[in-house]
This record gives C-alpha cells, structure tokens and sequence, in this order.
C-alpha cells in the first residue's frame, strides 16, 4: 500500500454525529489507490482509515471510482457532554481538507452527546481470531466475510491509544485447514517496548470499516481484545536440535530499559512434566551473537542421562526459570540408540582413533626415512631460478586494468640516485629497467658529484638510446637523500619506484606492482627481494610478512622494491638528510603516518634483487654505528610524532631497535593461573613471580582443578590468607578454557594475564615489556611473549599457523639470543596468534569475543582460536622478545599425543580447521613461499607465483573439512 501524502485530497464528509463519521475521499494524482488518512480527535490519533468503501453515489457525480468512502466509529469511551475537534491528516501530519455544505474544512467540531438518530448501517461482517499476545509478537488472523480474498487493514490499539496498522496477509495454513475461505490471512506485530513496563494494559484490534464483529481470542469470546502485563525484559531463544551427544541450543534476556542482552540464564528440562535437568546457558555462541548482537555466552549443551533415553524416543521441554518461558523449537523429539548400540559406536570410535594416530605417526616416519628433494633459504638458488621461469610464464597482470579508450597508461618514474657505482653493475641496473614488461615509465637518473667521466659518458650514451631516460648531474654530493630529493623533483609519474644504482628489477617487477596497486587501491606497495652476487648466484631472500607496523618499528623488513602513488610521497614531505644510512626507513614510517594501513600492500613476489659485492659487505661493517644511528634517529622522531612514549635504542648494536615503553599509570591486571596438584611446581611460579615483576599493581587468582592431595588443600588456604591472591575451587574436569573463563569473570581486572602454573619468569621488566605493547595502541587484544626451554632454547616465538596441521611455534629450538630469519626471532611484532601460556589480554576485547571456547576447544587451540576472534573482531595481537620467561611445556598436564589424549586432540585439531580453514592456510605475517609441512622460515614450498598454481600449502592435518 502506497503511504505517499496526497496534495490535492478530493473529498466530501458527509455525515457527522456523536457516534460516526462518514465520507469519502481520494487523491487525484492516483485516483486507482485507496487513500490512507489518519483521525485525530482532540489532536489525538484514534485510528488510520483506507478510502476503499463502495460509494455508488460518489461515481454518478461523475468521480472514476466508486471505491473512495470510508466510514469512523467515534470511541464510545469519548466523553459525551462537551465538544471534541476532529481532524484528519496523512501518513506523515500533514492536514488534509474536505467539503461539507459549509466548504472546505481541515476540522469540525462533534456534536454532545449522541445525536444520531439511528445507528449507521453495517458495512460487513469481519471474522478472526487474536491468538497471542506476547513479548515477542502479537499474532492473530482476520477477513471480511464478504471479501474474504482481499486483505483487511486492523488498527492496533494499546489502552485506546493507537499503536500500528497492521494488513491481514500473512500466510495462515491452519487457518485455511480449518475451512476458512482463505489462508493468506494473518497479522504480526510487536508490543511496544514502553508497555514493558511491569502494569497490566490492554490491547484491542479494531477496524474502522466494520461495524459487525466475529472475532475470538485463545481465551474463549471476549471480543478482539486481551490484557498483558510485560516487565521491561524479553527472553529470546532455541533449541538447536542434537549434536554430539547433547541437545543444545541458546537463549538470553533483552532488557530493554538498558538495551542488554546477557546470556547465563537457567533452562529447566523436563520429560513428561517431570524436571530431568537444570542446566545454565553460560557457553560461547558466537553465531547468536552476530545474530543478535547479544552477549555470546548465552550457548548451552544438555546431555541426556543414557539410563534414561537409551533406546527411546524421548521429548524434552525446555523453558527458562524463573518465569517459564518456552524456547523456540521446543519441545523437541529425539531418538536414542540403545545401550549396546552406543557400546559398539565408541569401541568404533576407539579403533578409529587409534588408526588415526598410527597413521599420523607413520606419515612422520616416512617423511623422515626417504626425504624428497627440499629446497631452503640456505639452498635458494635452485628455488630462485625454478620461481623465475614461473615469474616470466605468469599471465599479464594488467590485463583488464588499463584505460580500454586510447587514454595513456598510467605513468611510473623509477628514480635512481648514483654515486660512483662499478659501472657493470649500473648498466645491468639500467637494463633492468629497459626490459621491464610495462614500458610507460621514466627513469630518471641522479648523478650525486660522482665526477667520473666514464660514468658521464654512460649516462649520456643512455639517455640518446632510450628518451625515457632522464639525467640530472650535480655539482655537489648531498648524500642520498639530497640525490634521491633530486630526482623525486623532476618525477611526473603517478607512482615512484626506487632502485639503488646496482640492483635488478625482475622483469615484470613494474607491472605487477601496477597490477597491485590498480586492484587494490593500494598507495604504498612492496615486494619481496632477494640478493645477486658477482657470479649470478641468488641467496638471502627475504619473504616479507603483509604489513606489519610493529616490526616496522623494530627492523626496516620492507626496504626494497618501495612502489608509491607520488601525491602521498609530495604529502610526506623530502628524504631527510638526517637519517641517510636509514632514509628508506625513515620515509616508510613517514607513510605510514598518511595512509590507512589497508592502503599498504604487499606484493607477495620477488620483484627486485640486491647487489651483493665484497665491497658491499665491507662498508657494511664499516658504516654499521652511522647506520644504526640513523635507524634509532628515524624511529624516535615516528614516536615522538604519534606522541607515543617510548624510547628507541639498539642493544645488541646492529639496526634492529627495541622500544622501552614509558607507563605512566599502572592499569589493574589480573594474573590467573590454574593449577591441579604440583604445589612445587605452583609454588615456584608464585616465587618467581613475586620476586621478579617490578609492576605494583596485580593480583592473583589461583584456579584449584579438583586438586586431591592434602598439600594442595593446605596450600590453597595458605594462599587465601595471603594478600593480593583469591583461590577458585572447581571441581569439574580438566577445560582450559573453562577455568579462565570463570576466573575472569570472577575478576575485575582491566588487564587479564594467562599463566601456566609452569611458567617462571626472572626479568623483572618482563610484566611492563608486555604492557607497554598493549598500553601504545588501543586497537592491540593480546600481547605474548618469548617462551624458553629450560635448556635456554626458544620454546615460543609467536604461533604461525597452518604448519603442521592448524599452527606451530615460530623459531623454536633456537638459540635464546639467535636473530632468526631476517631478525624475526628477537623483533617485537604482530602476529596472528601467541600461547596462552603466558599471554596478557586486554578485557574489553575477551568479552567482546566471548572468551575462550569451553564448549569445542576444552584443551587444545583455544589460544590460536581467541587470537583469531580477538584479530577478526579488529584487534591486533603482538609478539614481544623484550618479555621472557620459561616454560616447561604442558608438565602438569600431560602431552597431547599420549594415548588417552589423542582422540580429544584430533577433535579440537578437526574443530579448528572447520572453524579457521581459510586462514590457517594463508597466515598474513608467514609467506606464502614457506612449506607448511617442516622447516619454519627455512624449508621452501613449490616455486609459484600467486594465483598461479594449486595451492601448494598442503595440510598436515589428516582432517577432511565436512
């Protein structure tokens, strides 16, 4: 129905009394449509009225439809002794006018009392039924008898307020099963939430055009009307059905005077009347909750007692106590196989996991005992030039991209400051780029005071055999910065490329960076690159992570091949001779500052090779203090830029930097560490604890699991009276997830620290290194720290996933102090995801995910899986090398591969790669070039570009995705 307000209304009121009015009116514009108008009395909205009565009369004027009239009861509540205003207006307020003998009017004043010398006659009969009013909806059916085909219009009135017009057309199959003439019938509508409020009201269906009534309520004939008294919360929620043994489902409570909606509520199970089970909705449900934008701990799980249902059909009722309320899809009716039959299922169950394991084992055997040929970063060369044949075969990138109406492409301007080069490395520098796959470009050439001759002549021989060839010569040497300000001066294009004066760009290095950039919106690329030596042999690549701020911040990983839309670098301002030996640094910390981090891109492909000489590696060492100084200078000034309290230095006295964090508040954390038994091992974590954290302000929640020995009882009460420490009971089996879950929320903390009861730490900045990260950004989850053996070798390094199965540890078993690949193993950076074996998390960001998963990953991955939620909700999550401590992995608990572990392990190992498939086998911050199978940061995958090849990323799960 079309609610557009009329402008021009034709119309007559006709009759006018106490009791009724009658009249008719239609809009010009569409003469075809029912007006829709709404009656006020005494400013008040009484009811809405359709112009769609036959008024034969109205024709024989000489009007196009006879189908205009509409016909008003007067409340019989009006108060009959004084004089009432009516008014009619539309949809939106706007006054209309109609005729009577007197003329045109937008009001008229009622009669007292009831003047109307007969009743006005019945225009039809209207027959339906009210069924329910409740917090959810208010259902019910109607037609008129003589139309029964054509949808009626109700009014909905609230203690004789008018709420809503609803149309009777929702499909009502009981209705037309019934023998009712028509099944498209129905209403829906909704309590408002001001009526929540704890007072019992009344809700009526009126119809102004029907004066004779059939209409029944569920209570019996009362006429269309029911009482309802709702306090200001609505329960809302399902039964799911059955699912790994338990009916499960959700339900939580809206409370609408807050606006909250919080699970945790009871639900009462009975079977034939009889309670079977009380049970609390409490368990994460994520899918509800993006549903409902409600709190996802709302999930529960109801496991029938076999003795009860086995071999049965059973129907369990659910309803929330108190209150009674019946959850959706309740009752529900299930089936159960016998006794003997679930026997023979498990033993099943348990042949198969054994299988499971022999089978995961021996695949590990067989890899070991005849290896295949595997390339490595320490045996790149072969790898390289197999990545290169790939690289020269792959399709065009631009294909599709580029102005399809003669418009030129877009321009891009390498620039290459020069400064006394070995000449057969400049050539093949600028033969590099006069092979390049796109050819719109200009290079444009700084000689920085080189005074060579030979150079000289070089240059110009250049410029005379390709006019893109652009050269400036400067008088005197300004360094590199000074020369490469030079040259961005002279650039036209709408993208700079840098290329030092003796490296190579591959081939196709400007089109696929051009590609990226087009296709994504990108402003500042890079790609990966590799180093080429005076024999033509490649070595030391290095496969770069998707943008990462945080390791920015500790090493300069972009470096080469830099791509960037030249207005942002005109914003950022020139290269600062300042920080020459780091200017490359320098200007991407500066772009970081200007552009959206979704505008810088990675160009997963190695695009560009570093000249490698002996001369090289010499001014290497000999420049590493100038360096190095350059790099502290350059990161310092982004810090102080952001006004970011930290302090950039170097200690180990090479260009990777470490950040000392300023706290100025000590914000309240937290430390939860559960524990069963092992009061030694407990009792040292506690000491070290105490005795190395220089942060004041923590406390400690010990989680006693079902501990059974008299020492574990008489330490739990030394604990409870010592200050600073509470102990939580739970007597359940082991959950992980579980346990800190309760623990947190029986804390009020606005920072939450996990710990293993087999942690230690000895550092006393361990603590603030670990805040400091959280404390430099809003946006960072979790902050995770480096975990060591007690033999002192890395244990944790951050968790990469998609190796082995769902993730690893990076750099584990490597020496405490060992770089790693390109000095991954001692930067602080962000990652996808840390252990929760020491991890410190923000809260707001724990609840906002729901926490840990205590319904599916009870053990293992639920610290992979919180990452992942915390990251997808758009959190960061950051690794830190300044925080260490050791860890003697699981030594409480057990290994996970032990016999009566492993069916649990392949479970939750199944669950994550359900749940998590499409990331675990494209980690943001691990290339794409690495196997996932062995060898992190080392052992190489299948050479390819992307997008060309069969996803090489092989699973090592033995899980086939349902």
């Amino acid at each position: 129905m079309d609610t557009q307000t009329p402008t021009d209304v034709r119309g007559y009121c006709d009759l006018l009394t106490a009791a009724s009015v009658e009249g008719w009116a239609y809009d010009p514009a569409v003469p075809n449509q029912p007006l829709v108008m709404q009656v006020l009395i005494d400013g008040r909205r009484i009811c809405s009225v359709t112009c769609d009565l036959a008024r034969d009369d109205v024709v024989a004027a000489g009007y196009s439809s006879c189908k205009v009239g509409f016909y008003v009861a007067i409340p019989p509540t009006l108060q009959k002794d004084r004089d009432h205003v009516l008014e009619f207006r539309g949809l939106d307020g706007s006054p209309i006018s109609l005729q009577d003998r007197f003329g045109p009017k937008r009001s008229w004043t009622l009669p007292k009392g009831n003047t109307d010398p007969a009743p006005a006659k019945p225009r039809d009969i209207i027959v339906g039924n009210l069924d329910s009013v409740d917090e959810h909806e208010v259902r019910g059916w109607a037609y008129a008898k003589s139309a029964a085909n054509v949808p009626v219009a109700l009014d909905v009135f609230i203690d004789d307020e008018f709420q809503s017009l609803v149309t009777c057309d929702v499909d009502r199959a009981d209705v037309g099963q019934a023998g009712h003439p028509n099944s498209k019938v129905g209403f829906v509508t909704r309590v408002p939430s001001q009526y929540f409020d704890g007072h019992p009201h009344i809700l009526s269906i009126r119809s102004q055009k029907h004066e004779s009534w059939r209409f029944e309520t569920s209570q019996g004939d009362r006429g269309a009307q029911q009482r309802f008294c709702f306090s200001g919360q609505i329960t809302d929620g399902h039964v799911d059905g059955l699912r790994d043994g338990a009916v499960r489902g959700w339900v939580f409570r809206h409370d609408l005077r807050t606006d909250t909606k919080s699970g945790g509520l009871q639900v009462l199970v009975t079977m034939q009347g009889h309670p079977v089970a009380q049970i609390t909705a409490h368990g994460s449900r994520w899918d509800v909750a993006e549903a409902h934008d409600c709190d996802p701990n709302c999930g529960f799980a109801f496991y029938p007692p076999a003795q009860l249902v086995a071999g049965r059909t059973v129907e369990f009722d659910f309803r929330v106590i108190p209150g009674g309320h019946v959850l959706g899809g309740s009752p529900i009716r299930v089936n159960f196989p016998s006794l003997e039959t679930v026997a023979a299922i498990r033993d099943m169950q348990e042949v198969t996991d054994k299988i499971f394991a022999e089978l995961w084992l021996l695949r590990a055997r067989l890899r070991r005992m005849a290896p295949t040929e595997t390339y490595t970063v320490e045996h790149y060369d072969p790898w390289a030039r197999q990545y290169q044949k790939a690289l020269a075969a792959a399709p065009d990138r631009l294909d599709g991209l580029l102005p399809a109406d003669g418009s030129p492409p877009p321009l891009i301007s390498i620039v290459c400051p020069v400064f006394r080069p070995r000449l057969p490395d400049f050539i093949a520098a600028v033969q590099s780029v006069r092979a390049q796959s796109y050819t719109h470009w200009e290079l444009i050439i700084v000689d920085d005071a080189s005074k060579s001759l030979e150079l000289t002549a070089c240059i110009a021989a250049f410029r005379e055999q390709d006019k893109r060839i652009k050269a400036v010569t400067q008088k005197k040497n300004s360094g590199i910065s000074g020369a490469t300000n030079a040259a961005l001066a002279r650039a036209k294009g709408r993208y700079v490329a840098f290329l030092d004066h003796d490296d190579l760009l591959a081939t196709r290095a400007i089109e696929f960076m051009l590609a990226a950039a087009l296709r994504t919106g990108a402003q500042m690329l890079y790609s990966d690159e590799d180093k080429i030596d005076d024999q033509d042999q490649f070595s030391e690549v290095n496969f770069k992570p998707d943008w990462n701020y945080r390791l920015m911040l500790a090493v300069n990983y972009v470096c080469h091949l830099l791509f960037v839309d030249r207005s942002l670098l005109q914003e950022a301002g020139p290269f600062r001779t300042a920080c020459d030996g780091a200017q490359d640094h320098d200007i991407v910390l500066r772009l970081s500052e200007l552009v959206r981090h979704d505008r810088i891109v990675h160009v997963p492909e190695v695009l560009y090779h570093w000249r490698k000489t002996p001369a090289s590696t010499a001014a290497s060492r000999k420049t590493k203090t100038y360096t190095v100084a350059a790099g502290m200078h350059a990161i310092q000034d982004h810090l102080d830029r952001k006004r970011l309290t930290g302090r950039a230095h170097s200690p180990r006295g090479i260009t990777c930097f470490e950040i000392d964090w300023q706290i100025a508040r000590e914000p309240a954390i937290t430390i939860i560490i559960p524990y069963r038994d092992h009061i030694d091992m407990t009792r040292a974590c506690l000491k070290a604890l105490w005795a190395n954290t220089g942060y004041a302000n923590y406390r400690i929640v010990l989680v006693d699991n079902w501990s059974t020995s008299e020492e574990a009882f008489a330490f739990a009460a030394e604990m409870q009276r010592r200050d600073g420490v509470s102990v939580m009971r739970i007597e359940e089996p082991f959950n992980f997830s579980r346990l800190n879950n309760l623990a947190v929320a029986a804390s009020r903390g606005d920072l939450v620290l996990f710990m293993n009861n087999d942690v230690f730490v000895s550092n006393p900045k361990w603590l603030r290194a670990m805040v400091g990260e959280m404390l430099a950004d809003p946006r960072v989850g979790i902050v995770g720290n480096k975990l060591l053996y007690p033999s002192g070798r890395v244990q944790h390094g951050g968790v990469i996933l998609g190796v082995g199965g769902v993730a690893d540890h990076a750099h584990k078993g490597l020496p405490a102090d060992d770089p790693g690949y390109v000095a991954r193993a001692i930067s602080a950076q962000d990652m996808s995801a840390v252990t929760a074996a020491c991890m410190l998390c923000r809260r707001t960001a724990f609840e906002a995910v729901g926490g840990f998963d205590e319904q599916d990953l009870q053990v293992a991955f639920n610290d992979v899986d919180l990452c992942l939620k915390v990251g997808k909700a758009g959190y960061r999550v950051i690794w830190t090398p300044s925080s260490v401590a050791e860890h003697r992995e699981s030594l409480s608990r057990g290994d996970d591969m032990r016999p009566e572990h492993q069916a649990r392990f392949f479970s939750e190992n199944e669950i994550m790669v359900r749940r998590w498939q499409e990331v675990l086998s494209a980690d943001r911050f691990y290339h794409r070039a690495f196997s996932r199978l062995s060898g992190m940061f080392s052992d190489l995958a299948t050479a390819s570009v992307e997008g060309c090849a069969p996803d090489n990323l092989v699973r090592d799960d033995l899980v086939e995705p349902r």
